[in-house]
């Protein structure tokens, strides 16, 4: 094996399974040089630029007075830097548990813990314990998917039949990308124990395994796992000799996935922590994980971290960003109001484990959920354990106690998440709604000031999207917003411009999906019905929005009565913390003006991008004239804009229809149009009138100023566009003077020139 700089351990790799470790020599532990700190900046919009910096954050707790205390495993680099910015980096004390196991590691190395096992131990190393449990289980296999940088085997165990079958779905469980995360390496050992043996015991277990290929990998990052038994406790990275003196990449910033995206999500500097490699998939671990993805593309998977508390799924690279998958994400992972893993542990300071997109936590890049999502459509998650408390006032960390029972229950809390996925991996390869899973169906995202939905992935929506308003009816263009937004399940469509203001209702005709907009309300009028909250400026619908820190934004009522399947829908972001799952903003809904309140959603993590949430207001509005809404913000700066109720019923249909019979429409000359040019011809009106083409996608074509407006223009192929118009379908849209709006879909089907 290669021997890197100042590493005074040597141990010899003899092979991936035969004869495993079967030499080592003994180790002497070498000095520490990373540190845990505790710092303070000014504001929740100073995080991103610390990360800038490639500092490895791993705490972010916001204050009463709005300034942010982090915490950061750092570098002797690390903290020059950080003193240099006016960030003076003060020495987090270690748990008094944490600092007795750590003067037993210096002391005794890997023998001083009775539960945690390093990689290399002939006897008690994870290597040695999965030949061992293979032996004796009947029911698993293991197998080396490759070498790490040192030479180690990148062990997997499969449990149930050792061959392949394509037509049972790949699962796959894996942990410690992060070589510090040892309580990562026991959920994953755990896991696998209790799939082996406690899973087939019970009803249905055999079956449930029998119809899958189920996979664990418990330790990915074999090199640097085994160093922060024999070197530095807090090492992260793989041990890469990076040619300057520094040492180790972030394997979970290596994948090909948006590798290098950005300098917040990963880092270009050799010493930073989360240092993301010279290129994609530089990293042999990573090659090796890749190319077990190729070979076995799990529609499910779980990557265990520590130690927020917290079922992160794409995206995570950008802010704000979501896939057309959320649906099935929140079906899965729950919500904070109903999270599919609660957090046991005596003195925990949080309940549960928070669900949601990975930038809720931070932006990360070359991250793996984000791989496997984008290349193969993997329900993919990862699981942040949690830190654990309290002992002498601290939390564990990621000097997890080496303790059976409290590892045990965490293991036991995050193991009925794990059977959630087996038993839904059929469901994600067939696309099929899943049992119980509500929100994971056809629905709109927002109406207003942008209209969002996600549809099926299999509908073709070439039709326009009716929107009634006082002046009759307006088309407008529902296209992909991007990649991004296509996933495996729903795609989402998205107008192509913001010209909502007035919509009383929407319709899908495809999908038969309807709302019509019962109260709609921003920062934009001054108004003194709305009480709480200041008004500050860069709000999404306007110049401003709703900001709250600690104090509560109530509404007047508003007036529901008769109306069903009740929807509220707002614009938010918001700086708070998954570390810190007291720092939230509650959403809540009264249907008897204020005596009591129902909490219908609940706002935790970091989101400095508008995103729209949307909640059924169920039994909490059933039979209410009005309802009032409070938004309460406990100690997270929060933004809110943009707030809607929405219903859903047979009126919708007869407002349509009503406004479409008072539509003007747009006459076509051809339709399909063979020839060029076409004629377009409506009812003139005095001023100027606005006519766009514009395709499928909402990319604007061709566009023409009237004025005055004689109620016609031929649109001439063979030069617009410098003569690249394609076949297919296009949408015109005459805007008049008036605010009068036509559309007409246009089939464009030349066969010459």
């Amino acid at each position: 094996m290669r021997r890197a700089a100042g590493l005074r351990c040597r141990a010899r790799v003899l092979g991936a399974l035969s004869g495993l470790l079967a030499a080592a020599t003994p180790c002497r532990l070498i000095a520490q040089s990373l540190a845990t700190v505790r710092f303070t900046v000014g504001s929740s919009a100073a995080v991103d630029s610390v990360r800038g910096l490639g500092i490895d954050l791993v705490e972010v707790r916001p204050r009463s007075d709005r300034r942010v205390d982090l915490v950061a495993v750092i570098t002797p680099r690390d903290r020059d830097l950080l003193a240099s910015r006016g960030w003076p980096a003060v020495d987090l004390a270690p748990a008094p548990q944490a600092a007795a196991l750590e003067a037993r590691r210096a002391q005794l190395g890997a023998r001083a813990f009775t539960v945690y096992r390093d990689f290399d131990d002939p006897v008690r190393g994870v290597a040695a314990y999965l030949r061992a449990f293979a032996a004796s289980h009947a029911n698993v296999t293991v197998d080396s998917i490759g070498a790490s940088t040192e030479g180690r085997p990148i062990l997997i165990a499969k449990i149930g039949a050792p061959t392949d079958d394509p037509s049972r779905p790949n699962v796959l469980f894996m942990a410690t990308y992060h070589a510090r995360e040892w309580a990562a390496t026991e959920m994953a050992l755990r896991l696998l124990q209790y799939l082996a043996d406690s899973l087939p015991a019970q009803p249905a277990g055999n079956a449930l395994l029998a119809g899958r290929d189920v996979w664990v990998l418990p330790v990915a990052n074999p090199d640097g796992y085994q160093f922060t038994f024999t070197g530095d406790r807090l090492w992260r990275k793989n041990r890469r000799p990076n040619g300057d003196g520094t040492f180790g990449v972030d394997l979970n910033r290596n994948h090909t996935a948006y590798w290098g995206y950005d300098n917040a999500g990963s880092s270009a500097l050799t010493g930073s922590e989360i240092y993301r490699g010279p290129s994609a998939a530089s990293e042999p671990e990573i090659r090796a994980v890749e190319a077990f993805h190729r070979a076995h593309p799990p529609v499910a998977s779980i990557s265990y971290h520590t130690y927020t508390g917290a079922v992160l799924y794409p995206w995570g690279h950008a802010n704000g960003l979501r896939t057309g998958d959320d649906a099935i994400f929140r079906a899965l992972a729950g919500t904070d109001l109903a999270p599919a893993i609660p957090d046991s542990l005596p003195g925990s300071a949080n309940t549960y484990y928070h669900p949601g997109p990975g930038w809720h936590l931070y932006p990360t890049n070359g991250e793996y959920t984000e791989y496997a999502y984008r290349t193969f459509r993997t329900a993919a998650f990862t699981v942040e354990l949690t830190a654990g408390c309290c002992v002498g006032g601290h939390a564990y960390g990621f000097s997890f106690p080496d303790d059976d029972a409290l590892l045990g229950r965490m293991a036991s809390d995050n193991i009925p998440f794990a059977l959630t996925l087996l038993r839904e991996a059929s469901n994600l390869t067939a696309n099929a709604a899943f049992p119980g899973a509500a929100g994971a169906v056809p629905q709109f995202e927002s109406v207003w000031p942008e209209l969002r939905v996600l549809l099926d992935i299999s509908t073709q929506l070439d039709a326009p999207v009716d929107v009634a308003i006082d002046s009759g009816v307006v088309g407008h263009i529902l296209a992909p917003r991007d990649s991004l937004g296509i996933g495996r399940r729903f795609m989402r469509r998205t107008t192509h411009d913001f010209l909502l203001r007035d919509t009383r209702a929407v319709r899908l005709p495809l999908e038969r999906m309807s709302a019509e907009i019962l109260m709609r309300e921003g920062a934009e009028l001054p108004t003194t019905a709305w009480l709480g909250f200041r008004r500050t400026a860069g709000g999404f619908e306007g110049e401003f929005a709703w900001n709250g820190y600690l104090n509560t934004l109530v509404s007047p009522p508003i007036p529901v009565a008769g109306r069903t399947n009740l929807t509220l829908v707002f614009w938010t972001k918001h700086g708070g913390s998954v570390f810190l799952q007291t720092s939230r903003g509650r959403v809540q809904v009264s249907g008897n003006n204020g005596t009591t309140w129902t909490e219908v959603a609940d706002v935790v993590g970091a989101a400095p991008e508008w995103y729209p949430i949307a909640t059924p207001l169920g039994a909490v509005a059933a039979g209410a004239s009005t309802l009032r809404l409070r938004f309460i913000a406990e100690g997270m700066d929060w933004w809110l804009d943009a707030v809607t109720i929405t219903a859903s019923d047979g009126t919708v249909g007869r407002l349509l229809t009503t406004a479409s019979a008072r539509a003007p429409t747009i006459e076509t000359s051809a339709n399909p149009v063979r020839d060029a040019p076409v004629t377009l011809r409506w009812p003139a009106s005095t001023g100027t009138t606005q006519v766009d083409v514009f395709s499928l996608t909402g990319t604007r074509v061709a566009s023409v100023a009237l004025s005055p407006d004689s109620g016609r223009w031929a649109w001439d192929l063979t030069t617009e566009n410098g003569g690249r118009i394609a076949n297919g379908a296009y949408f015109v849209v005459v805007t008049q003077a008036d605010g009068t709006r036509m559309r007409r879909r246009l089939l464009v089907a030349r066969t010459g020139p």
